[in-house]
């Protein structure tokens, strides 16, 4: 169907006895295809780092540890011989819970502040509320770590300095404003410091702590 849109003008180039380059309308077409698939996330990168996430926890299942995980991990020892790893972390995560829990707040949350914002500076709040909260989390342990929480608390931190009145549902039962949710979570953070319950919380208050200076930065801009 497609080759029969340039027909007529194929018969007139044979009429005049000119030569057609046949490769146009693959061309035209091969550029429409491209387009819709990335358009798909044009403007839509917080879908665009669910996916990658996604696809990286599929590679941990697949990929022997030593091989992947073992080389993308944050670990505060190594850091400075393996500085990349602030940003890999993120796309780590070390069980289907703590995958499905951390991408499931980034869904509901990701595209609100990626909409408030814009998708440019949406990427440097995820990005630098990430590396920020491996660089504390490197700064106040030994044990390595992973996940994008430190990056999610920055993106919630933000839109709590943004849009504090925002309803949300505390365990997806308890309807509070956005920024006593942050609150409780900050809470919660400090009061398990040095619990030992594997769960990194000074990672979790850095990248909470960016977010915030992030939003009163950006709240200057609106």
């Amino acid at each position: 169907m497609h080759w029969c849109m340039g027909l007529e003008e194929y018969k007139r180039d044979i009429e005049a006895g000119r030569t057609v380059f046949m490769a146009k309308p693959n061309e035209k077409m091969r550029k429409k295809v491209n387009a819709n698939i990335f358009g798909i996330f044009s403007h839509n990168y917080s879908y665009l780092l669910l996916f990658i996430i996604s696809i990286s926890f599929f590679l941990q299942l697949l990929i022997p540890r030593p091989y992947y995980t073992g080389l993308l991990i944050l670990d505060p020892l190594l850091v400075k011989e393996r500085p990349w790893t602030l940003v890999t972390h993120i796309f780590l995560h070390g069980s289907f819970e703590h995958f499905f829990f951390n991408m499931l707040f980034f869904i509901f949350f990701g595209p609100v502040l990626e909409r408030k914002i814009g998708s440019t500076k949406f990427l440097l709040i995820f990005f630098l509320s990430g590396i920020f909260a491996g660089i504390g989390w490197s700064l106040t342990s030994a044990y390595p770590a992973l996940g994008a929480s430190g990056s999610l608390m920055g993106i919630f931190a933000t839109l709590a300095v943004l849009m504090p009145r925002m309803r949300v549902y505390f365990f997806f039962l308890i309807p509070m404003e956005i920024w006593m949710v942050v609150v409780l979570f900050a809470l919660f953070d400090f009061i398990m410091l040095g619990s030992g319950d594997m769960i990194a919380h000074t990672a979790h208050l850095s990248g909470l702590l960016f977010g915030l200076v992030a939003g009163m930065w950006l709240k200057k801009t609106f």
